[in-house]
């Protein structure tokens, strides 16, 4: 037995070459969060530098490796020679979806080709009173995002997508709604996210930041949100909002936030930290990382962020949403799953019980049997009238 590589952080997908004479993985460059750069053994074999969370891939009978990876809202589909140090890639066209690469115990291997969702197919409803119940969802077509970018508050450029309702005149301030990506180590990609494609109809703007932390803009990105939730991506969120208002886009006294998982901790934490935002949705969020970390099924992953409650107490406390809730007068949507062990009920009861404390106008919703993605139709369409009913209650 020959030890060939020690890898500091998680790995998986191991796969022998057609030819046998390279091992190749997806592991970390330096120890996490999760596994995400695609490597090559033996060591001294010479390829390209990617730099980019590699999503799947497969060798083919030539010695190549053809691979899907992330880049920004966008994805490549690439082939790589590695005995020619060489990589071809061709992007993959723009159709927004939520990507998470928050690790599982066993990493099941994606398809190598992206499934796509077919142009207003949203999901139908039953029942009196729903906003689905009075849409015809193939009359919905999805709206095309615009991508652009802007300076954060350290310069740092930020990529992020804005969709707006199609009968925008371009000249009247429209009510904004800041949707944030799971993860951190997500990205929003551009495809057809079902939150914000109904919430458009409705005549609000959706703004989707890829904030420091986010896949695709390469390790030393990612890396940027380390022990730093509610710090430097909660000021990217900001600048962002920011800029819309400056661009006379976004009507200031009109602005929300929602998300779910991580981005449902950025809506908790940027509901404590200002009161700018009218109205909020937090989905399967983060309240209290210290008993996050005590009852999460992944505790590695917040480790690789954090190190442990028991020795770095501090980092953990600080930047959990609990802990200034007494600043809190934003109205909250809370949802949740009851089998949810990525990011625990508990976690949603703790915002709950601290907000009723403080008199914030709030809702908790929990679906039974679900997990952290649901999967019930009527539960999936119940969540979506709630949220459409949320934000227009306080932002309309």
């Amino acid at each position: 037995m020959v030890r060939l590589l020690t890898p500091r952080g998680p790995f998986g997908d191991i796969e022998v070459s057609p030819s046998g004479e390279n091992i190749s993985f997806i592991g970390s460059r330096e120890d996490g969060p999760g596994p995400h750069d695609l490597w090559i053994l033996p060591v001294g074999l010479t390829t390209g530098n990617l730099d980019r969370v590699v999503f799947a891939y497969r060798w083919t009978k030539d010695r190549s490796l053809v691979l899907l990876a992330a880049d920004g809202f966008t994805s490549w589909f690439a082939i790589m020679q590695p005995a020619r140090a060489k990589i071809l890639r061709f992007p993959i066209p723009c159709l927004l979806l939520s990507r998470s690469t928050t690790p599982t115990p066993s990493p099941s291997r994606a398809k190598i080709s992206p499934s796509r969702r077919k142009s207003g197919s949203l999901p139908r409803a039953s029942g009196p009173n729903n906003f689905l119940d009075s849409t015809n969802p193939s009359t919905l077509q999805p709206s095309k995002p615009d991508l652009y970018k802007y300076k954060s508050f350290d310069g740092l450029e930020i990529e992020a997508a804005l969709v707006k309702p199609s009968n925008y005149d371009g000249k009247s301030k429209l009510p904004i709604i800041a949707l944030i990506h799971g993860g951190p180590t997500g990205a929003w990609e551009s495809s057809i996210e079902a939150w914000g494609q109904l919430l458009v109809t409705r005549g609000y703007a959706m703004f989707y930041p890829n904030i420091r932390g986010s896949i695709g803009y390469g390790e030393k990105f990612i890396e940027s949100n380390r022990a730093d939730w509610g710090g430097g991506d909660f000021k990217d969120v900001m600048a962002g909002i920011d800029d819309l208002v400056a661009k006379q886009i976004a009507d200031p006294d009109r602005l929300g936030i929602g998300g779910w998982s991580y981005g449902g901790y950025m809506s908790e934490w940027a509901i404590t930290q200002t009161l700018r935002f009218k109205a909020a949705v937090s989905g399967a969020g983060m309240t209290n990382f210290i008993s996050e970390y005590g009852t999460e099924q992944h505790p590695s992953y917040d480790e690789w962020f954090w190190s442990v409650p028991y020795e770095k107490t501090t980092g953990f406390l600080n930047s959990s949403p609990f802990l200034h809730l007494k600043k809190t007068k934003t109205p909250t949507l809370i949802l949740q799953g009851d089998a949810d062990t990525v990011d625990p009920l508990g976690q949603s009861q703790e915002l709950y019980r601290g907000l009723k404390r403080y008199r914030v106008e709030t809702e908790l919703v929990v679906y039974p049997r679900e997990p952290h993605g649901f999967h019930d139709e009527k539960h999936l369409i119940d969540r979506l009238n709630r949220i459409i009913a949320w934000y227009d209650k306080f932002l309309k």
